[in-house]
C-alpha cells in the first residue's frame, strides 16, 4: 500500500492504493481537479459540490467515450455469416493456388 497526496480543487488529499498505482492515482487526480477547476470558474460551489460536479463531468466523458466505441465497434463489426462466406472463399483461392503451382511444376 501506498500513500499519494493530491491535489484537487486547491485541497490537499492523501489517499492509499496499491503499489505501482501511484501515477495512475495522479493522473486521475489531475483530471478531477481540471473539471472541479472548470466548474469552480462558472460558479460558486462548495468543495464538496464542486467535488461531486466534477465527477458528474468525468463521468459524462467516460460515457460519451463508451457511447462512441460502442458505435465505433457496431461499424467495424463483420457478421458471422460474412466472415463464414469469406473463409470459404479464401480456402477455394487456397486450393486453385495449389492446383496451379502443381501444374506448374508438374510441366
Amino acid at each position: 500500500m501506498a500513500d499519494v497526496q493530491l491535489s484537487v480543487g486547491g485541497k490537499k488529499y492523501t489517499v492509499s492504493c496499491g503499489a505501482g498505482q501511484e501515477d495512475s492515482l495522479l493522473s486521475l487526480a489531475v483530471m478531477l481537479d481540471e473539471k472541479v477547476n472548470f466548474i469552480k470558474s462558472r460558479m460558486p460551489v462548495s468543495e464538496s459540490m464542486g467535488l461531486v460536479m466534477g465527477a458528474l463531468l468525468l463521468a459524462s466523458d467516460l460515457t460519451e467515450k463508451n457511447r462512441d466505441l460502442a458505435a465505433a465497434q457496431a461499424e467495424n463489426a463483420v457478421a458471422p455469416e460474412v466472415l463464414s462466406q469469406s473463409v470459404r472463399l479464401m480456402e477455394k483461392v487456397a486450393e486453385r493456388i495449389s492446383v496451379v503451382a502443381e501444374r506448374m511444376e508438374n510441366a
